[in-house]
């Protein structure tokens, strides 16, 4: 109950900005290191040279103090924090960081590759995480291991790993980024059926939004992004388990139009905090010294006050990545969709 008129009274405050045009983060996402031991091409974090990737963690991640520091300021705002990384679990303090986040009374999403989950007491992860948003590009193998850049053992371990969370009884549900790689599982839905036997009813789905500062695409072509939609509306349709997470809009749209469509990008409702206490003003797309600010020297009122904020009331250069696409609807969507199911589990 008192998480619950937490939230309440953090949501009124958050309304009562929007009616006299301040704008203020509603989620949280800390990014807690540089550091990812998977190799993903989709993402920065999917350096191949891991010892300079450790050593660059190493030198540039925040201390459990300044990490402890940075959730204060933050926890004032916020109604959920979620943590990510690179891979979280990777840290030596992981849990410290949890339970000193599960005292501000922030509901906590944990996202992680699982590869390390073996090494974590899940009893006690379970007292104070929500649940566990496991990043399961692929359900076969091949594809896994090509996906994510990692080796078969590695695909083992993680399979193992997400056997243990279903004996723990660890909430969970898969998070799948779409790419060329993998979209015959989605196409011929055999995806869904492996995900219930991995102990996930609920999946979430979003094509890759390509990197800037790559020289090659991972985005499937036109024809088969239509019939991977087609194909995740369909079986939504016919089947409750798992649920499809991801409202429909967001597949007919592309289906329609080829991308996403919003009238304005909806970034600043989140603080994504970065591995080394900086945000990004508006985001990642964007990263130039003049866009980044600290929040170990400064509050989100002055960040959130920054000129750089503007940049989003017309920039559309995210074509189909989901969570920008789910935080730029309409409230009525945002509200249907998303705040619904966060009262559901604040009240478990």
């Amino acid at each position: 109950m008192e998480h619950m008129l937490r939230t309440i009274k953090l949501l009124g405050n958050w309304s009562a900005n929007q009616v006299v045009g301040r704008r203020r983060p509603l989620i949280a996402v800390f990014s807690l290191t540089n550091y990812c031991n998977f190799f993903c091409p989709m993402c920065p974090f999917g350096d191949h040279d891991k010892v300079n990737q450790a050593k660059f963690a190493k030198k540039h991640d925040l201390t459990t103090d300044q990490w402890k520091l940075i959730f204060d300021k933050v926890s004032k705002y916020c109604i959920w924090a979620i943590i990510e990384g690179g891979e979280p679990t990777s840290r030596h303090d992981f849990m410290d960081l949890v339970r000193y986040i599960y005292t501000l009374k922030l509901p906590i999403t944990l996202i992680t590759n699982c590869s390390l989950l073996h090494r974590i007491d899940l009893n006690e992860l379970k007292k104070y995480v929500k649940f566990v948003i496991c990043s399961i590009d692929s359900v076969f193998e091949e594809s896994y291991c090509k996906v994510r850049g990692v080796s078969p053992r590695m695909y083992r371990q993680v399979m193992d790993n997400l056997h243990l969370l279903t004996e723990y009884k660890v909430p969970h549900y898969f998070n799948s980024v779409i790419t060329k790689y993998n979209t015959k599982e989605f196409i011929d839905q055999s995806y869904f059926d492996k995900a219930l036997q991995l102990g996930s009813n609920a999946v979430s789905f979003t094509f890759v939004e390509d990197r800037s500062d790559v020289g090659y695409s991972l985005l499937p072509d036109r024809q088969t992004m239509v019939k991977v939609c087609e194909s995740i509306l369909d079986y939504g349709k016919k089947h409750s388990s798992p649920q499809i997470m991801i409202p429909t809009q967001y597949f007919e749209q592309i289906i329609e139009h080829g991308r996403g469509i919003f009238d304005e990008c909806g970034v600043w409702k989140s603080v994504f905090v970065n591995g080394d206490g900086t945000v990004l003003v508006p985001c990642w797309k964007f990263n130039s010294p003049q866009n980044i600010y600290n929040l170990l020297d400064q509050s989100i009122e002055e960040i959130w006050s920054a000129p750089q904020w503007d940049i989003d009331r017309t920039c559309h250069d995210c074509k189909v990545l989901g969570c920008i696409w789910y935080s730029s609807q309409p409230t009525t969507t945002f509200a249907k969709n998303y705040m619904h199911g966060l009262s559901k589990m604040i009240l478990q």
